[in-house]
């Protein structure tokens, strides 16, 4: 034992001296780790001796904490992991930041909690990250004192401010103790330095000041940190032009949702650099708790984050950081926000429908508006509805109470402060920065519900004469005060007076008697006040009023005598006897002869009491109720009969009742009444036997069935707070502690309209009779009986412009559309013609029915703002607080020329808010802001349409034919209008009566035909398909002409079809009149009569007679129709109009490329890239689609790109083919994130010298005057003698007169003749200067120099080109024209080889490229090279020329390599030489197992084979090949098969074992014995058939011993052919094959084996 205590005093020894010499130290340096994106890096932190302190990982870049010991404080759980190794001895704290990405660059800093100066700092590389670009020269001239002084600095510290001019003496701890947070803030500007501080090798201890922050620890040692000023000071100058400021306008309210436990944060984005945020964090805490935890980095357009599943009834404080490229900023200010058990939502459903009830808001209206989410979720169109009531409606909504604090505490605009305290929309106020705020309203009602007091409840007043007594119950939160306003009624302009109450009740004095008054009460605490109560009116009384003498008991009521003072006949009077009433049963003898006296003598045993407490505790019915309280005033009805039963019992109850029930009061009767108040006033009964201790007055409306009671002790009582011209229903009982009396007879009073003598009201009264009546359910005239109130209510639909109604009748008629209301001769009080008030208008004045052709065109001209102009164009609609004020432009062009209405439709968009689903402009003021709540919806159908519907039609032409007729042209839509989506189109013509009527149809074309002529017209063409429509392509407006004789003219072709080049055609005119003769009918091109007569024929067709042909016919009157038809004809494609298209990657747009062709191409294919690769081959990056489109002129291909990606940017080539070959155009999808090049602004260019290009080429003086185009040429012409010698320099005058242009189109238009447009229009001296075609250019100068004048600034002049061998291509470049190159629609690259002298190879290229690859060149052929600029007015000439010979080419790919023969061990492979004609030494076979993926096996071929046979492989295996073609300098790039090659099984046990060879070139030998062996054996077969005379049929089969199938050998006749051929038969047909297979004889079958079919 003790030894055991002798060791544990040593090892408690040794433990207490370790506890001494260890202490807490940082074990881990300073380390930088760079890391490769989507990686992982992991950062040490070893602490020695750490104890129970906290170990914090913290992200310096934005100042959010990362972790405590093991506890992730980043909502990203799955970004950060604290690692700690088992068999450390020391405490470890590694961090591991997963998946990195470009933003975890930066610094981490592990540190202690509680000394924050034993810390490691790491810096984090991500490779392809920006780097940090760094300003070396930090200023001393740093000068933050405005802010200081703004700041309220004290004088003492102002000179840290200005650090250059700070005195070297000053302590600064002690001059600025109370000011160094006010500093600080100054100096670092809202931004967080600390990333650069660090960088730039500022000391640990003094990073806080980097961050804007005083050291917890501050003390003397901090002073060493005023040495690092200078680099402090280049970071607050670095941080101004890097860093984000904080977010600003941060607000945090509860978030209204079924999970009360969450809080909504927004914010705007910073004042300072917000062009420099790439995200947002927000920091949030108990603030009890040390740490804040930081949610995941939110967007750039986010601006809004709901934090979730917090706890209630506990604060929270909240902040918000601007997260940068290279830092962050400081935190906004905290926010501190305690989440409260907020009212269910049932609770607030049931609140928001009694406040509606209670303030008199229709049925209807509280159906369709009192619902929490009325601004959210309700149609605009049925608030308009119910506009008389939305005020109320908004002050139910908000629970009547005024949220205005809260929403300017969270930073809400002004203008929606208004909604915030339930105030009624302004129709003249833009509400869009409200409605995207409405969570941030609805969260401060929610807040404001649970916090706030609601207006006071259950109000009651009891008027005296100058007074009033006023009580009432709290409502809600607890109030502290209420708040008491009050006015005489009568004076509408008289002020409210204020009164204050801390509690109920409340004495108003100082009132005049007789006097209405109105008055009404708010409630409130320290968070808010209410909204002010409705409004209570009261009477004073005009004198005061005495309580009356009680009354004088009397004896008993003698019923006997009762029936004397009513004159009850005298053989009637033996029933005034309670005994004989009460002996259950009558003398029906006598009660028939004294039916008329029965009420006065019933009358008189009740004596006015109300025994119904009695009769029904002896279990009389109720249906005697009126019997058991019958008066003087009442008659009997039927129900007496079912009473007579219980005549006994119910007297025995008047008997008893005598004695202890009060009588009726007597002379009930109004005083006076006005429009809120009845003043009421009856006496005392007669004496009576009984006490009466008060009295009640009961009264209802008319159409009410709830009563309502007041009670006094007095004979006169005012009822108050009633509703004007309401018709209500009074009656007095009186009341002792035993029941009470029977009641009155019944008052009827209609209360006061208004109490200022004036009868106007909303609505005009006035009287009319014999109107048809139509009711809401439907729209079939008839009567309709009912109140004056339910027939107002069949008024509230939007046909109804007012109603009459009759209260002698109650008959209501309803005016519909546009009935005139006509005021009745003789108005009477029970008539009212009712003029419903028209609806406010939503709509501001302006044009909101335009529409837009697609989204850049809407964003164009729909003036969206330059920053926000990008968001338009690409459809960002989480942009909506950057672009608030252009947000509602954003969703108008966000339809993108499509008509998404039914899929709006679908998801319950209302009718006035579809005009966003129609590519229309929707205001955003009033309630028509609340359209902008749909935009989910909105969105949903804008994605959907992109890939559904279509886009407009495009290029819609109106040609006008004749007086009744006009035929419309379009092209297709861009997008999806094709045979598969069903699309079609329907045209719309509409005269200024919109008279509309449309039309379908599926073709490009359509004929109107029946208008009227001299007369307007307007037409609109749309697309539709299976999906929905386009929006209208735009109307057109077109005028009819006069009308002239009725002319049936017409084109028909033969062949229908497109003829072919070299072929021939004929177009016949069809022209037909049943009143008219035809005697002139001829054809007419290029303004020229080319040909009389209907027919036309043309043989030997090419590209320049493709155009328009017009037979015009000219009548007996001498009147002239024509009809015009284009004539299109097949030659080798040629690709026009390209289009240069720009699209954003990675928005879902869907991108078009198009190229027309000329020459009718049966097919075109598309290629992407320099290299030509097909787009097909692209699928993994995106989806295409390529249709062709056939248009009367031309044909179109367009490309579709699903969806655009940087993939996608690229050239593309377009190549048409046909019968005569191919021809292809090169078009550019271009990144619309680059910045395009800036426009070319086209200068007017001076008038072009035509003399000094003449004099250029030294003409004689006389030729040179006619160098001009004002020259007269007719004078020139005629003086031969003079110029004839000028004929020499004409090559020259066309030379400078076409100035470098073609003018040939323009020439051929004009009628100039073709002989004269193809040469000098063309701008060169025709060859065959002798032909008799040259005349026709003298008569046609004045055109020719028309189209050159006109031409000089549209066409292009040719551009400058250059040519050279890049290895085995030619690369081509041009620079743009110098004249007119804004002009340039596209260029047309030209070149041809020697070897080819016939035609060019031609491709079209799009305006935006200038260069281009020629491929294929061949070997040793010199190639011809030119380009030339057009537009649609004409082209440049062919100058500039370069030549380039080829050569040195190293081969090309060998081509069409594939097998032709399996045979398990080997296969015959097949090969194409290169393309390009480069010389090949010999081949390289290279192949492999495919399943190896090791290396080739290479064969070596020479360079003159084609075939080869690899031998030696194993059946059945998958083999890859390729071949590379080898030349003197260099190879091509390897060919190979489409897909791996199975090799089959095995036959060589089939095969004679002869001696292994290696593989070997099959070459003509074996063709040649292939040949031999086969004919062998056919003459043996037709020797053997001779030699027997037998007849045999047809065909003889063969069985091929390789493939186990038969090569059929057709053709063999019958015996009795006599066919001259060879042998009598027709040539032999054999398997392709055949001719290469190598045979072994052994292997064929001998004769019996033939097949041989017997006739």
């Amino acid at each position: 034992m003790t030894s055991f205590k002798a060791v544990l005093s040593v090892i408690t020894a040794a433990h207490l001296l370790y506890m001494v010499a260890a202490e807490l130290k940082m074990l881990s340096e300073n380390g930088s780790y760079t890391v490769n994106p989507d990686h992982t890096v992991v950062l040490p932190c070893v602490v020695q001796d750490q104890g129970a302190k906290k170990a914090i990982w913290k992200n310096l870049k934005d100042g959010s904490k990362i972790s405590v010991n093991f506890e992730i404080l980043s909502q990203e759980k799955n970004k950060y992991t604290i690692e700690r190794p088992q068999d450390n001895t020391h405490f470890t704290w590694n961090l591991r930041i997963n998946n990195v990405v470009d933003g975890d660059q930066g610094y981490y800093q592990c540190y202690i909690q509680e000394n924050p100066n034993i810390s490691v700092i790491h810096y984090v590389i991500v490779e392809g990250a920006d780097e940090v670009p760094t300003h070396t020269n930090g200023s001393a001239n740093l000068n933050v004192t405005s802010c200081c002084i703004d700041a309220n600095v004290s004088s003492s510290c102002l000179p840290v401010c200005h650090l250059s001019s700070m005195p070297t003496d000053l302590n600064v701890l002690t001059a600025c103790a109370s000011d160094i947070n006010k500093v600080l803030k100054c100096g670092t500007d809202g931004m967080n330095h600390v990333g650069c501080c660090k960088r730039r090798g500022v000391d640990d201890i003094c990073l806080d000041f980097c961050y804007g922050a005083v050291p917890s620890n501050l003390d003397t040692q901090h002073l060493s940190c005023l040495s690092q000023l200078p680099t402090l000071l280049t970071c607050l100058e670095e941080g101004k032009m890097l860093l984000p400021g904080p977010p600003v306008a941060v607000s945090v309210v509860q978030s209204v949702s079924d999970d009360q436990k969450s809080l909504l944060v927004t914010w705007r984005p910073p004042i300072q650099n917000p062009d420099l945020v790439t995200g947002y964090k927000v920091l949030f805490k108990l603030t009890s708790e040390t740490h804040y935890k930081s949610t995941r980095i939110i967007g750039t357009s986010e601006l809004m984050f709901k934090l979730g599943s917090l706890q209630l009834e506990v604060e929270y404080s909240v902040r918000v950081v601007s997260l940068g490229l290279h830092g962050s900023s400081q935190p906004s200010e905290t926010f501190l926000v305690t989440l409260l058990q907020t009212q269910p939502k049932s609770e607030v459903e049931a609140d928001i429908l009694d406040c509606c009830s209670k303030k008199g808001v229709s049925d209807p209206c509280i159906s369709k508006l009192c619902k929490p989410d009325l601004l959210t979720n309700v149609p605009p169109v049925e608030i308009l509805r119910c506009d008389a009531d939305f005020d109320k409606v908004q002050q139910c909504l908000v629970g009547q109470r005024d949220h205005t604090p809260c929403c300017k505490r969270n930073s809400l605009p002004d203008v929606c402060l208004p909604l915030c305290a339930g105030q009624i929309m302004n129709n003249s106020v833009d509400y869009i920065s409200c409605v995207i705020r409405m969570p941030i309203i609805n969260a401060c009602i929610q807040e404001g519900r649970a916090a706030i007091p609601g207006p006071p409840i259950n109000i009651t007043v009891l008027p005296g004469v100058r007074e009033a007594v006023i009580s009432w119950d709290n409502n809600g939160a607890n109030a502290t005060m209420y708040t008491l306003l009050y006015k005489q009624k009568q004076m509408n302009t008289s002020s409210w007076s204020h009164m204050a109450a801390s509690s109920s009740p409340l004495l108003l004095r100082g009132l005049y008697p007789g006097t209405l008054y109105e008055f009404k009460m708010a409630a409130a605490n320290e968070l808010g006040s209410s909204l002010l109560s409705s409004s209570v009116v009261f009477l004073t009384y005009e004198n005061v009023i005495t309580t009356p003498a009680p009354t004088q008991p009397s004896g008993l009521h003698n019923l006997t005598a009762c029936c004397s003072e009513k004159n009850v006949k005298s053989e009637c009077r033996r029933l005034c006897s309670f005994d004989v009433l009460g002996a259950g049963s009558l003398d029906f003898s006598i009660a028939l002869s004294c039916m008329d006296q029965l009420a006065l003598i019933i009358s008189c045993a009740s004596d006015g009491r109300d025994h119904t407490m009695c009769c029904k505790e002896s279990l009389v019915p109720s249906a005697c109720d009126n019997i058991c309280q019958f008066s003087q005033h009442d008659e009997l009805t039927a129900d007496f009969i079912t009473c007579v039963s219980y005549t006994g019992i119910i007297a025995n109850c008047y008997r008893e009742g005598l004695a202890t029930l009060p009588r009726q009061p007597q002379n009930f009767r109004v005083l006076k009444y006005t429009s809120h108040a009845v003043y009421l006033a009856w006496q005392q009964p007669k004496a009576t036997s009984t006490q009466i201790e008060s009295y009640s007055v009961i009264y209802s409306s008319s159409n009410q069935t709830d009563q309502k009671t007041v009670s006094t002790k007095n004979l006169e009582l005012i009822v108050n707070n009633l509703n004007p011209n309401t018709n209500y229903i009074f009656k007095v009982v009186s009341v002792n502690e035993n029941g009470t009396s029977a009641p009155t007879p019944e008052v009827h009073i209609l209360t006061k309209a208004f109490d200022d003598g004036t009868q106007q009201k909303k609505c005009n009264f006035t009287v009319k009779n014999d109107t048809n009546v139509k009711t809401k359910d439907n729209f079939q005239p008839r009567v309709f009986y009912g109140t004056q109130e339910e027939c107002q209510k069949y008024c509230d639909i939007p046909l109804c412009i007012g109603y009459t109604y009759s209260r002698q009748d109650k008959a209501c008629a309803l005016y519909m559309n546009k009935a005139s209301l006509v005021p009745f001769p003789q108005p009477g009080i029970d008539f009212y013609n009712h003029t419903c008030p028209t609806p406010p208008n939503i709509i501001p004045p302006g044009n909101w029915s335009l529409q837009f052709h697609n989204r850049t065109d809407c964003c164009q001209k729909i003036n969206v703002t330059d920053s926000c102009m990008e968001a338009c164009v690409t459809g960002n609609f989480q942009s909506v607080y950057q672009c608030e004020a252009d947000y509602s432009k954003i969703l108008t062009c966000a339809s993108d020329g499509r008509d998404h209405t039914s899929c709006c439709q679908n998801l319950q968009v209302p009718e006035n808010c579809l005009g966003f689903c129609k590519g229309h402009l929707v205001p955003t003021t009033g309630i028509q802001a609340l359209c902008l709540n749909y935009i989910p919806r909105y969105v949903q159908c804008f994605v959907n349409g992109t890939m559904y519907l279509p886009t407009p039609p495009e290029s819609v032409m109106v040609k006008v034919m004749n007086g009744t007729t006009v035929l419309l042209t379009w092209e297709p839509p861009t997008s999806n209008c094709d045979a598969l989506t069903g699309c079609h189109y329907v045209v719309s013509l509409w005269n200024f009566e919109k008279n509309i009527t449309r039309n379908k149809t599926r073709e490009t074309k359509f004929l109107v035909t029946g208008l009227k002529s001299q007369a307007v017209y307007f037409v609109a063409v749309m697309a539709v398909n299976k999906y929905g429509k386009s929006i209208s392509s735009g109307e057109m407006k077109f005028v009819t002409p006069p009308l002239v004789a009725d002319v049936d003219i017409s084109v028909s072709q033969t062949p229908s079809y497109p003829p072919s080049q070299h072929g021939e055609v004929e177009l016949f005119c069809n022209v037909y009149s049943a009143e008219r003769t035809f005697p002139f009918v001829y054809w007419i091109r290029n303004n020229k009569i080319i040909r009389k007569g209907r027919q036309l024929k043309m043989s030997g067709l090419s590209e320049r007679d493709e155009g328009n042909y017009t037979c015009s016919a000219k009548d007996d009157r001498g009147i002239v129709s024509n009809v015009t038809h284009f004539l299109r004809i097949m030659y080798k494609p040629k690709a026009y109009n390209l289009s240069d298209e720009s699209y954003l990657a990675d928005q879902r747009q869907v991108a078009t490329l198009q190229c027309d062709f000329k020459g009718v191409p049966k097919s075109v294919k598309w290629f992407k890239g320099r290299e030509e690769i097909p787009v097909t081959e692209f699928k993994e990056s995106f989806h295409t689609e390529s249709s062709l489109i056939a248009f009367p002129t031309h044909r179109r291909s367009v490309l579709t790109i699903y969806y655009v990606v940087d993939a996608a940017f690229d050239r593309y080539t377009c190549v048409g083919y046909n019968d005569f070959g191919n021809g292809s155009g090169i078009v550019q999808l271009r990144n619309g994130r680059l910045t395009p090049p800036p426009t070319v602004v086209p200068t007017v260019p001076a008038v072009r010298n035509v003399s000094a290009c003449c004099m250029s080429y030294d003409m004689p003086k006389d030729c040179l005057e006619l160098c001009s185009f004002t020259v007269d040429t007719e004078k020139a012409f005629a003086q031969t003698d003079k110029y004839g010698h000028c004929l020499a320099y004409l090559q020259f005058y066309t030379a400078c007169a076409s100035d470098g242009k073609d003018h040939s189109e323009c020439c051929e238009k004009k009628g100039v003749h073709s002989f004269c447009s193809s040469s000098f229009c063309a701008g060169f001296v025709p060859d065959d200067m002798g032909s008799i075609f040259l005349m026709n250019c003298v008569t046609d100068t004045e055109l020719i120099l028309e189209c050159v004048q006109e031409n000089q600034e549209f066409i292009p002049s040719a551009p400058a080109l250059t040519a050279v061998l890049n290895n085995d291509v030619i690369q081509v470049s041009w620079d743009k024209p110098e004249d007119n190159p804004h002009r340039v629609d596209h260029y047309e690259l030209y070149w041809q080889g020697s070897d080819s002298p016939s035609t060019p190879e031609q491709v079209s290229v799009v305006s935006s490229l200038t260069n281009y690859q020629i491929k294929n060149i061949k070997e040793g052929v010199n190639y011809t090279i030119w380009v030339i600029a057009s537009n649609e007015k004409g082209s440049s000439q062919p100058l500039n020329k370069k030549w380039v010979l080829v050569k040195n080419l190293k081969p090309s790919k060998p081509t069409n390599l594939h097998v032709s023969e399996v045979n398990g061990e080997s296969v015959v492979l097949k090969w194409d030489p290169p393309e390009n004609h480069a010389v090949v030494t010999n081949y390289t076979i290279m192949y492999r197992k495919a399943a190896s993926k090791g290396s080739y096996s290479q064969l070596t071929v020479p360079g003159s084979v084609q075939m080869y046979l690899v031998r030696n492989l194993q059946p059945n295996t998958l083999y890859e090949f390729q071949i590379v073609a080898n030349g003197p300098f260099g190879k091509s790039k390897s060919a190979a098969l489409g897909s791996a090659l199975n090799s089959g099984p095995s036959t060589s046990a089939n095969k004679s074992k002869g001696p292994e060879r290696s593989a070997v070139p099959l070459g003509i030998g074996l063709t040649v014995a292939v040949l031999l062996i086969a004919g062998a054996i056919v003459a043996l077969y037709l020797y053997m058939r001779r030699r027997k005379k037998m007849n045999y049929g047809e065909t003889v089969s063969f069985e091929n011993p390789q493939y186990g199938s038969r090569v059929q050998i057709s053709g063999l006749p019958h015996a009795n052919d006599s066919s001259d051929e060879g042998f009598g038969y027709a040539p032999l047909r054999e398997d392709h094959d055949i001719e290469h297979r190598h045979t072994d004889k052994s292997n064929l079958r001998d004769e019996a084996t033939m097949d041989v079919t017997m006739s």
